[in-house]
């Protein structure tokens, strides 16, 4: 385990635990120790990014490690962006814990051995791979961002429906601050996914001359494009702001999860994330 990485686990796993007792709790204080925990380790994890991609040569998202680590770290990113704009901290209690779990998973996970960096050069990554990736992998916290704020609409709609107003209802943002998030966030991630998918194409084509390998990884990204596609332009009816927006978006991000897994369960063209 790298004492740089062990560090930022430190710190997010510091962070969890006071965005949970900020919610729990409704603590300012708390609210404040996790927000500068948070962009402690931000800042550490930037660091070891860096540190990784000096090392070993390559942009670090080649293997299990590398892949978690850039994730959490794109998912503090995207949280981070959130609350500035709309802070709404809930999403902390849910992001949070699971930044923990994924620096976690990179801490003690292998390191990247010399076939998947010899993989790297026979795909000959060049500056298409680091762009394609990182779209990628943002566009996969964005919509992490639009599942948590689904299930949020559909947990307060449900409450408000059966006039049942428990504790939860309380700390979670209003009904309208939520489905702002899902919109934006469902709108930022459909583009860098458009733009992920693109630059991978031309990547792809510049390596052999073909745009598309019939790869699990590449059937589930078109299955993913266009449903959140139908997302968007459900979201600009007004009959579909609502649960069946909500639960789209929990179905998507299904989607996600097995375009993001889908490479290694199934194997294919793919090596990376």
């Amino acid at each position: 385990m790298k004492p740089l990485l062990l560090t930022v686990l430190a710190a997010y796993a510091v962070a969890a635990i006071h965005s949970i007792l900020a919610f729990v709790n409704k603590r300012r204080s708390a609210e404040r120790v996790a927000l500068w925990t948070l962009a402690f380790g931000f800042a550490l994890h930037t660091a070891s990014l860096i540190t990784d991609w000096t090392q070993y040569g390559h942009y670090p998202l080649f293997g299990l490690r590398e892949t978690f680590s850039f994730l959490a770290w794109t998912l503090v990113a995207t949280y981070g962006l959130v609350i500035y704009r709309y802070r709404a901290q809930a999403l902390g209690s849910v992001t949070l814990p699971l930044v923990t779990i994924l620096v976690f998973i990179a801490s003690v996970a292998r390191g990247n051995s010399n076939a998947q960096t010899e993989a790297a050069a026979d795909l000959g990554a060049t500056w298409l791979f680091p762009i394609h990736t990182t779209l990628l992998i943002f566009a996969y916290a964005a919509f992490f961002v639009v599942f948590i704020a689904s299930i949020m609409y559909l947990l307060q709609e449900r409450e408000l429906k059966l006039k049942t107003f428990s504790a939860i209802f309380h700390r979670l943002p209003s009904l309208a601050t939520i489905n702002n998030i899902a919109t934006m966030t469902v709108g930022v991630g459909w583009t860098l996914l458009t733009l992920g998918i693109l630059t991978g194409m031309v990547w792809s084509s510049s390596r052999d001359n073909r745009v598309w390998h019939n790869d699990p990884k590449e059937i589930f990204a078109a299955l993913t494009w266009l449903l959140y596609l139908a997302l968007i332009l459900y979201r600009a009816s007004a009959g579909w702001r609502g649960r069946r927006a909500a639960w789209l978006g929990v179905v998507g991000f299904a989607l996600v999860l097995c375009t993001f897994f889908g490479a290694r369960l199934l194997g294919g063209y793919h090596v990376f994330g």
